[in-house]
């Protein structure tokens, strides 16, 4: 029987609609988080986020078996656990294909920070510079480390992997991810030049509202992919 709360469950499958309606997923992409209480992961299964059921939810422990689930464990669950391994400060992970975040990926280029939003990711979002999926556990690792203690990582030639203390953290630094990376493009495109935030700059935006700021756009997001508002 399934250790994971039905509060849990519900999170990650709001986010698997939130990511979908923002169209930073389509047919591909994973969440996952532990859950509380045990070594276990609940992961979603290979199958696209709009239309993962709760009953397909993946339970793996941290050497990636399966102990639970009607689903299969996503290829790339050696990049969630390499992660988890390394990082007891995280307790959530969003994988999504942003359209804009693809332009950096194609390049392999590190985003440096230049939006409000985006000093919930810290100063720069760093690439692992391998243009593969993360289908074992080596390539995990690199995944990993090229994370470091940051909050994201860009994929090259593919996509990206965000952190969060929470399911709702995680969902919202991805959809902040995307909108820094359409807004830096778009001003780059008009011939203007982003300034990047310095370190100091961005611990004094993030401190401003934080824990509301992600805390209110998650309750909005939510509500726009339930087509509550």
């Amino acid at each position: 029987m399934s250790t994971a709360p039905d509060n849990l469950r519900a999170e990650i499958i709001t986010a698997c609609r939130v990511l979908t309606y923002y169209k930073l997923v389509e047919g591909f992409g994973h969440v996952s988080a532990r859950i509380p209480g045990s070594d276990h992961l609940l992961i979603t299964p290979r199958r696209a986020l709009g239309l993962v059921a709760p009953a397909e939810l993946v339970e793996v422990d941290l050497e990636g078996r399966q102990v639970g689930g009607e689903g299969r464990p996503p290829l790339e669950t050696p990049m969630h656990l390499a992660v988890y391994r390394r990082r007891p400060d995280v307790a959530a992970l969003c994988r999504a294909h942003p359209r804009f975040i693809a332009a950096y990926a194609c390049a392999a280029e590190p985003l440096q920070v230049a939006h409000g939003f985006g000093t919930n990711l810290g100063t720069v979002v760093p690439v692992f510079r391998q243009p593969f999926l993360i289908v074992d556990a080596e390539l995990g690792e690199g995944v990993a480390e090229a994370l470091g203690q940051g909050e994201a990582v860009i994929l090259q030639s593919n996509g990206m992997l965000a952190t969060g203390t929470s399911v709702p953290e995680a969902c919202v630094k991805t959809l902040f991810l995307e909108e820094m990376a359409r807004a830096q493009l778009t001003a780059r495109a008009a011939g203007l030049a982003p300034r990047a935030y310095t370190p100091e700059a961005a611990v004094r935006r993030r401190g401003m509202d934080t824990p509301n700021e992600p805390v209110r756009a998650w309750e909005f997001y939510a509500a726009a992919a339930e087509g509550r508002l």
